[in-house]
């Protein structure tokens, strides 16, 4: 769809009413008609990941994730950010992200945020190295956005959708609050739709599924459910990625690249798979 008529549709939805006076955390927030309903197995284990980050937010988690700024900077490259954009960061964790932002990024409507409290601290202070609003950093849930419909221009899942509890339902939380013509960028450790799911894998996933992430996840089988969107671009991170420990992990890092399939009718889809 060209840029005209998608800039047509916005104005016909209401959304140029969201005007640059507009502050999307203080004002219409709503509650999504989403329902959550964790196992006890899925509390317990997301309880343990919560400690986890907790201690990880003060002590290794930039050292540990600094070598991974080659594909962030990639993500961001894709997600295309214009100054008048509204950009949704989920999960950001410490805050590594806001270095890689493009300059013209409008820091004044730059949301970011993260299930941790002690990341969400870090993240602040970060905030104020780049010029972005302190209160723009909040502790919030994927599964649960408190936006109104059709917010922002482009949402980024940063190393975060493999450590959401419901993956799915973060997608349609940001299927939900995207604009038209937007864009949904991912940034994670996945398997490739034509892998087969190893016991290895599947073993590993039981602890680092507790400590930090799931590592079992399809994009594909996510997104299956969220009929609305579609996957452009999928691509593998292998040998991109910096310092020991990312350089070897980097073979199981993928970007991609998501949009409505109304908002890009002639942009082919593609598998999560390389």
């Amino acid at each position: 769809m060209a840029t005209s008529e998608l800039h047509q549709r916005r104005h016909a939805g209401g959304y140029e009413a969201v005007s640059s006076q507009y502050d999307p955390v203080q004002q219409d927030i709503i509650e999504p008609d989403h329902e959550q309903d964790p196992s006890c197995w899925s509390q317990v284990s997301q309880w343990i990941q919560n400690t986890c980050y907790q201690i990880f937010a003060y002590t290794i988690w930039d050292n540990i994730v600094s070598g991974f700024k080659p594909g962030r900077l990639r993500a961001i490259e894709l997600m295309d950010i214009q100054s008048e954009d509204r950009v949704l960061l989920v999960g950001e964790g410490s805050g590594l992200d806001f270095e890689c932002l493009p300059d013209h990024t409008n820091k004044v409507f730059l949301r970011a945020f993260d299930f941790s409290p002690e990341m969400v601290r870090q993240s602040k202070m970060k905030a104020r190295q780049f010029e972005i609003p302190e209160d723009n950093c909040f502790v919030g849930d994927a599964q649960k956005l408190p936006f109104t419909h059709e917010k922002f221009d482009k949402i980024y899942f940063p190393l975060s959708i493999a450590s959401i509890p419901n993956p799915t339902l973060a997608l349609q939380e940001a299927e939900r609050v995207l604009a038209i013509g937007g864009k949904i960028i991912i940034f994670d450790k996945l398997r490739d739709e034509d892998v087969p799911l190893s016991w290895k894998r599947t073993a590993l996933n039981i602890i680092t599924k507790c400590v930090f992430a799931d590592i079992t996840r399809n994009l594909g089988s996510m997104l299956e459910p969220v009929s609305a969107l579609k996957i452009v671009h999928y691509e593998s991170l292998k040998d991109k990625l910096d310092g020991i420990f990312a350089r070897y992990a980097g073979q199981f890092y993928r970007v991609a690249v998501i949009t409505r399939r109304v908002d890009y009718p002639d942009q082919v889809e593609v598998n999560s798979k390389l």
